[in-house]
């Protein structure tokens, strides 16, 4: 007996779902960008991972620079409530619920069949990693 479960759920925002499919080592901060890519290689290499889905500041905000006890400061007042209205949208366009599990590769289904790269800036809006391409560049390469 190895004495060990299950992996514990990992807690993702909901437009971080999006995010992890143009990550390439690139972030706010080495801190962060450390995380994610921990964060990213953890996924990857597991598929059937558990993931909780939140609107609310997640696995990947805990080394984020821009971080505050009252959540996301990104953008300046307000960042946090504009994060949560992100993450509501992102959920409801990919028919799941904050406060659900589901397998990281049920996300990734979710993801391949309700978004292509040509629908993030009607979903990311302003975000600044946006024109870099590399979520488009991701989200159209699992579709394939």
């Amino acid at each position: 007996m190895s004495g060990t479960g299950p992996p514990s759920p990992l807690r993702l925002r909901g437009h971080t779902l999006l995010c992890l499919q143009g990550f390439r080592g690139e972030g706010y901060s080495r801190d962060f960008t450390d995380n994610l890519a921990a964060i990213h290689r953890r996924l990857s290499e597991n598929h059937d991972h558990p993931v909780e889905l939140v609107e609310e500041p997640d696995a990947v905000c805990g080394a984020c620079p821009h971080g505050a006890p009252a959540g996301c400061t990104l953008n300046g007042t307000g960042s946090e409530a504009g994060m949560q209205a992100h993450d509501r949208h992102v959920l409801k366009r990919l028919g799941l619920a904050g406060g659900s599990v589901v397998r990281w590769r049920d996300v990734l289904e979710r993801i391949r069949v309700s978004i292509t790269g040509s629908d993030l800036p009607n979903i990311c809006g302003s975000c600044r990693w946006l024109p870099l391409g590399y979520c488009k560049e991701g989200i159209d390469r699992l579709r394939q």
